[in-house]
């Protein structure tokens, strides 16, 4: 009884700790200062402003990129870039 109640507290504290590290690091990813190191962030990004400035729909591609995180930082810079241009010229009228 002892030895299971060992191995499920265990099993509970690496699963505890993997959940605070995923945390942490998705909260560092969705910094301001880590956004400009991002690649997809920035690639997202410069896609929104040529699309908005092109009066295209938007089409936000996160397929160029393969991992979940990527395609969430991706979409959000794509986000980013759209809404700017379109307050920009919004503004500009």
């Amino acid at each position: 009884m002892k030895r299971i109640f060992t191995i499920v507290l265990g099993v509970a504290i690496v699963a505890t700790t993997s959940t605070v590290i995923k945390s942490v690091q998705s909260n560092a990813r969705n910094s301001g200062l880590d956004r400009a190191a991002d690649a997809a962030y920035r690639d997202g990004l410069y896609l929104g402003q040529r699309d908005a400035r092109q009066g295209r729909e938007r089409h936000i591609a996160v397929g160029r990129w393969s991992t979940p995180g990527d395609r969430e930082s991706f979409k959000a810079g794509y986000e980013a870039g759209y809404a700017k241009l379109a307050q920009d010229d919004e503004a500009s009228e």
